[in-house]
């Protein structure tokens, strides 16, 4: 469903975006479904390639709209100096991941594009290369946080899920700023808190830190969060509806994550993000190289080039992510506007992205149940 007009350019349709995808059975669901229509369909176009040595073509599996907008514009001068053409096939992130598994045995792309936790599905599942260092020369210079655990993908981008908040409406209302995540549960924020539905990612990551960051107490967290839900009007269906209402003025206070407010931070200049003083969950938009890719040093190229200081200073800007690139620093302005230094990132609590594979799904039923009730 396309955004409202209201929605700042450069985030695409929920279902395209990659830090907004609900985390549900449908990132289970869609790679399955997905991999058994592809295999049947994808091979031909595999055929069709003939003679092509693919040594002039990458093929990536991307996200469409304005984000490869942003990546073909990083990439431009990269196509010229290794005389190669980039296809961005778009997707969302467990399709992409589909895309992968229904071509195992004859693989067309030669890069994937995802999140933290399809990447590490992915790898579970044998689908992705190593990192290549003697080309991936820019990989000695990413953050330990946004490597793969196998060292089969990296990130480019990472944000962090925590609390907006209207300066207006505060001051208009005497109400002191929100600091921690215990803020959420204030009273006088009743009928004023943006929250989402169970399903979406920064939902999910309000809910760890409403249990401590500890998993072994989710349910503390989905109690928690379940008690803010009555507070709340409606929990918006998706961050695209969740933003409109934030510009019309009609919450006050709620959860969101650094990529989608702090672009509503330059529009609304009475907005603020707050990290909570607890901290949040570092997540990150990932690039990984495909295991069997017709083009493999390309894709290897095309990673370093991601990871490269110019194209980090294209993300920070444009796309409002924190480096992973440890020589590239947040400008001081996009430090005041709420964009983590990557100091700020390594002091955030971590979740293993393999405890998120295996669990999310059923914490995600939980918590649909827990609201229902």
């Amino acid at each position: 469903m396309p955004h409202p007009t209201t929605q700042p350019a450069f985030i695409e349709p929920e279902q395209e975006h990659p830090m907004a995808l609900p985390f549900s059975r449908r990132l289970f669901t869609q790679v399955g479904l997905a991999a058994t229509v592809l295999t049947a369909v994808l091979p031909l176009a595999a055929q069709a390639q003939g003679a092509d040595t693919r040594q002039n073509r990458i093929v990536v599996a991307s996200f469409g709209g304005q984000l490869d907008e942003t990546y073909k514009k990083i990439f431009a001068q990269f196509e010229k100096d290794n005389n190669v053409t980039i296809d961005w096939v778009p997707g969302t992130a467990p399709n992409n991941v589909a895309k992968l598994a229904a071509t195992r045995n004859a693989p067309e792309y030669d890069v994937v594009l995802f999140e933290n936790v399809t990447q590490r599905l992915a790898s579970t599942q044998d689908l992705l290369a190593p990192i290549d260092t003697t080309i991936v020369t820019n990989y000695q210079d990413t953050a330990e946080g946004a490597r793969a655990k196998d060292n089969d993908g990296v990130g480019i981008g990472a944000f962090v899920t925590g609390i907006y908040y209207r300066k207006d409406a505060f001051a208009k209302n005497g109400w002191a700023a929100p600091t921690s995540w215990n803020d959420l549960a204030r009273p006088e924020f009743c009928n004023h808190l943006g929250l989402e539905k169970a399903g979406q990612v920064y939902t999910l990551n309000a809910v760890l830190m409403l249990a401590g960051a500890d998993v072994s107490k989710i349910d503390q967290g989905i109690s928690r969060f379940t008690e803010l839900a009555k507070c709340a009007r409606v929990l918006e269906p998706a961050a695209a509806k969740h933003e409109e209402k934030i510009l019309l003025g009609e919450y006050q206070v709620g959860v969101s994550a650094t990529i989608r407010t702090l672009p509503l931070v330059r529009k609304l200049p009475d907005l603020a993000f707050v990290l909570p003083k607890e901290g949040a969950i570092p997540s990150y938009t990932m690039v990984a190289p495909v295991k069997g890719a017709p083009n493999a040093a390309g894709a290897q190229k095309f990673i370093n080039w991601f990871l490269a200081p110019q194209s980090q200073q294209t993300l920070v800007r444009e796309l409002f992510y924190s480096p992973v690139n440890t020589k590239v620093e947040v400008p001081a302005d996009l430090v005041v506007l709420g964009v983590p230094t990557q100091t700020v990132l390594a002091a955030q609590p971590k979740i293993d992205n393999d405890v998120l594979v295996k669990d999310r799904r059923d914490w995600t039923r939980k918590l649909e149940r827990a609201l229902e009730r």
